[in-house]
């Protein structure tokens, strides 16, 4: 599992046995990937932003994973650079929402390669549509290694911390977790977030829920307009 990314993680968790989103957390869940995706990119320094918080691209996509270069090329298409909100509007409303889904099946398909996934067919009016399932093993060696990771004494990494936070954000931490080890969880991550050793990620943290509080106010005023 050390040569997954931690969006593939998340993607392990946060797919339900239908190899869809659960409709309860979608919106959540939406956001914490795009949220995630955007910040591998912005790690891997191919995307940066600007004095305006608008997201550009830094350099060729020469070393992406499918998935990171669908969302990659999407913001060097854009003709004029988006902020954190206009890349939620573009990709979780209307019929974006295609290419959104899109991008899922890529991570899906990146897991099956690695049999960690297995592929679910489901008839269609016009056409079959492939969904990809996470193994329920797969998740499990993923759950393992947070707890190990934050509530016991391993070595925690950035990846391990992300991954954290995008469960804690799109409230999956309570599927895998007892209260007791959810509540120990949201306190790990907050010492995290005030120690000076995870700067970065403390970015990452404050960064998931920017895009969440923005997409609730998005959909609060489509509702409100509708």
């Amino acid at each position: 599992m050390n040569n997954l990314n931690y969006i593939q993680e998340y993607y392990l968790c946060a797919i339900n046995s239908k190899g869809t989103i659960p409709l309860l957390k979608e919106m959540e869940i939406q956001v914490c990937f795009l949220a995630g995706i955007l910040m591998e990119l912005i790690e891997k320094n191919y995307v940066n932003y600007d004095e305006k918080k608008r997201f550009i691209v830094n350099k060729a996509d020469n070393d992406l994973k499918d998935y990171q270069k669908m969302l990659y090329k999407k913001i060097a298409e854009f003709k004029k650079p988006k902020d954190a909100k206009g890349i939620l509007d573009y990709y979780l409303l209307g019929f974006s929402q295609k290419e959104f889904k899109e991008m899922l099946t890529c991570i899906g398909v990146s897991l099956f390669k690695l049999d960690l996934t297995e592929e679910l067919q489901q008839q269609g009016m016009r056409k079959n549509k492939t969904y990809y399932v996470p193994k329920p093993e797969a998740v499990t060696l993923v759950i393992e290694k947070l707890r190990a990771e934050l509530l016991e004494e391993g070595v925690i990494t950035d990846e391990t911390v992300c991954l954290a936070a995008l469960l804690d954000k799109s409230r999956l931490i309570q599927d895998y977790f007892s209260k007791i080890e959810a509540k120990a969880l949201k306190v790990r991550l907050q010492e995290i977030r005030q120690s000076d050793a995870y700067a970065s990620i403390k970015e990452m943290l404050d960064y998931i829920e920017m895009l969440i509080a923005a997409m609730i106010a998005i959909t609060a005023v489509n509702s409100a307009v509708s």
